[in-house]
Order: C-alpha cells, then sequence, then structure tokens
C-alpha cells in the first residue's frame, strides 16, 4: 500500500528497495547538502567540521555530505558526534582549530551545543556555524532546564549563524489547487493558534507540507477513478491484498504535479518532494533570509544582505572568506 508523510526527512526513506511505495511532501534531508555545498564554494572555504547528534537521519546525512563535498574538492578536517552530552565533542572542535562547522542536530541538543559553545568561546569572527533551519525562531530564548546558560549568553553564542531549510511556504502569491494562497494559508493557520506565529510554534512549521500531503493523496485518489472504472473496479473495492487499486494509487501519487500553498508539489523517482532551499542568516538575533538555491537548476539566487561580525565585534557587511583566512 502506497504511504505519505509530511514530516519524515531521514535519508534512509529514499531507499526504493526497501520502501517501495513510500511518499513524501517533506524532502530528504540530503538536500540541504548541495545548498551547502554551494556556500563553501561561494566563500571558498576548501575546509569544514562537523558535529551531529548521533542517529540516523543525521549519520546518513553527513555520509552524503562527505561524498559530496569530496567530489568538490573540499575536506571535512573535523567530524565530532555525540549520543546526548555535546560538551566533549565542542572541545575537541576547539581543540583541532575548526573555523567552518556544519551542525546536525535536533532542537533540544543545539541548546546543549551552543550553551557548551558559549563556554568554549567556539563563536564570535573567527568562525561560522552552518544549522539546519527548521528549528523554531525563538529556539536559542526558550529556556531550558538542561543547559546552565542564560538567555543572553545563548544570543551571543548563536548571532551570525547560517541556517538551510527546505522551503516550505510558497513565496509567490499564487493560487493553487486549495484556492487559498500561501499567506491565506498561514492567517487561517495562526487563527487555530489563537493568534501564534507557527515560526515561533515547534511542530508547525511543517503545516503548509501536512496540508499538501492531504491535497496530494485526495488528488491521487480522485485520479484513479477512471482507469479503475475501465478495469470494471471502484476504491471502495481496496484491501490490502489487491494489487490491481494499490498500483493504481501508486502510479497516481507518482505523476503528483500541483501548485500547493508549500510551493509545486512534484516527487523523485525516489518519492522525496523536489524543492528550493532558503538560506537564512541570524542576524542582530533575528532570521534574515539571504538566498535561495535551486539544486534541480544549480541556480543560486543571492540578496547580498549577508552580515559578518568584525573584528571590533560588531556585525557589518564584509566578505566572508577573507575574513576567515585573515584571522
Amino acid at each position: 500500500m502506497a504511504k505519505l508523510s509530511y514530516g519524515s526527512s531521514s535519508p534512509a526513506l529514499s531507499n526504493r528497495q526497501r520502501f517501495p511505495t513510500f511518499f513524501r511532501t517533506h524532502p530528504s534531508a540530503t538536500l540541504h547538502n548541495p545548498t551547502r555545498v554551494r556556500l563553501f564554494k561561494k566563500w571558498n572555504w576548501s575546509r569544514i567540521a562537523t558535529i551531529q547528534q548521533t542517529t540516523e537521519v543525521f549519520t546518513s546525512t553527513l555520509d552524503d555530505l562527505e561524498q559530496r563535498v569530496k567530489e568538490a574538492g573540499i575536506e571535512i578536517s573535523v567530524r565530532q558526534s555525540f549520543l546526548t552530552d555535546p560538551a566533549v565533542a565542542v572541545k575537541n572542535l576547539k581543540r583541532q582549530d575548526a573555523r567552518i562547522i556544519v551542525g546536525l542536530f535536533y532542537e533540544t541538543e543545539a541548546r546543549k551545543v551552543f550553551c557548551e559553545v558559549f563556554k568554549e568561546k567556539l563563536y564570535g569572527k573567527k568562525y561560522v556555524w552552518f544549522l539546519i533551519g527548521w528549528y523554531a525562531d525563538n529556539w536559542f530564548k526558550i529556556k531550558d532546564p538542561a543547559i546552565n546558560c542564560t538567555v543572553e549568553n545563548m544570543t551571543e553564542a548563536v548571532e551570525g549563524h547560517v541556517t538551510t531549510e527546505i522551503v516550505m511556504l510558497n513565496p509567490e502569491t499564487v493560487r493553487g489547487v486549495s484556492n487559498m494562497t500561501s499567506q491565506e494559508f498561514i492567517g487561517a493557520l495562526m487563527s487555530r493558534l489563537g493568534g501564534k506565529n507557527p515560526e515561533e510554534t515547534g511542530g508547525f512549521q511543517e503545516a503548509p507540507l501536512a496540508f499538501d500531503a492531504v491535497w496530494a493523496l485526495a488528488l491521487a485518489l480522485n485520479k484513479t477513478v477512471a482507469p479503475l472504472k475501465a478495469k470494471g473496479r471502484r476504491l471502495e473495492d481496496f484491501n490490502y491484498n489487491n494489487h490491481d487499486i494499490t498500483s493504481e494509487i501508486y502510479r497516481a501519487l507518482n505523476t503528483s504535479s500541483f501548485e500547493g500553498v508549500s510551493g509545486h508539489v512534484v516527487f523523485d523517482a525516489q518519492g522525496s518532494r523536489m524543492a528550493m532551499t532558503l538560506i537564512e542568516q541570524l542576524q542582530g538575533g533575528s532570521y534574515k533570509k539571504i538566498g535561495y538555491y535551486d539544486s534541480s537548476q544549480m541556480n543560486l539566487s543571492w540578496f547580498n544582505n549577508d552580515v559578518w561580525i568584525g573584528s571590533c565585534g560588531k556585525n557589518m557587511k564584509q566578505d566572508a572568506p577573507n575574513r576567515l583566512l585573515s584571522i
């Protein structure tokens, strides 16, 4: 039977031998990697470091990144991991003089990591951190009994980091299959949340993907009616042993193509959503959009509004590669 998910990003799910009928409106986590490599090349960085939480999704994402940077002539000079406590891993990054650091971990662990980053002074003009962009926008300000850093400490440590995230909300004002624009959808969602911003409410950033997943399934089921009728069958005849109906549902999902509130919905050969990547930077405690990357077209749209911490400790527009190479 075909299966459809809106929040699963594990690269392992792209394996058609293990998951032959799986589809997802959330792209694979590996979709971040072409964007990361493109930025490394843009800023002329040839050595990076990584720190990951030891879970399957981050391990397989990092394995994919390692292959991509190798092909691009970029070296991963330091690779650290941790299960629950990142203290030793962060110390090792400092000891091995890591400068460009890719972090792969869940939001709760991100607070632990950056509390240790603050303690080790692994931030500021000498360092650039790359993080996942699907945390709540205020993730570093949330009081967490698992850490002993203040909000001020955390805010200082995270300043200037870069995030990559799948575009989950259509940036264009387009009425899609639901007859809603993306902004109308967000307005309706905020109303349901009692006025809360979905970007600051854990778990709701993926709401557009969930909405479009329901539409993808509905459209696919609708698309099966005619071919099933031609075979003298109906959807109502479905059972888990009926391979004809299962095949028609799979074929319909596999050929999905429609405008949703998250953007254009189409699946690749592995059943994963194809999408653009949003690049943001934390500037003055708030995330600012600094670019988009379309890996299918290898096209980087850059806004030229990235800001870096200067020698005086203040944020300033400055060339990132020269800044790091001269330190």
